[in-house]
């Protein structure tokens, strides 16, 4: 089966923001580069990537209060010890 390649352009994050997203992605070894145009230029090769990616850009762009509601959730979502 041919694998899928997904070559996505973000614009939006702060230009900070997208050297640290970029320097994360690439020591998950997903493939990332920042050209000069000041865009976030991703390929995403698998959906253990797209997830991975996912995670790491809404890192940046949640809000403090999403990110701890995000947290208790899955605390919620954790077994509990002995089970």
């Amino acid at each position: 089966m041919p694998e899928a390649i997904l070559t996505d352009r973000i614009e939006s994050l702060p230009a900070g923001e997208r050297w640290s997203v970029c320097a994360r992605l690439r020591e998950l070894s997903i493939d990332s580069e920042c050209p000069a145009d000041g865009s976030l230029q991703i390929t995403i090769k698998n959906s253990c990537e797209a997830i991975l990616v996912c995670m790491i850009l809404s890192r940046c762009v949640a809000s403090r209060r999403q990110q701890v509601e995000w947290l208790y959730r899955c605390w919620d979502l954790a077994p509990y010890p002995g089970e």
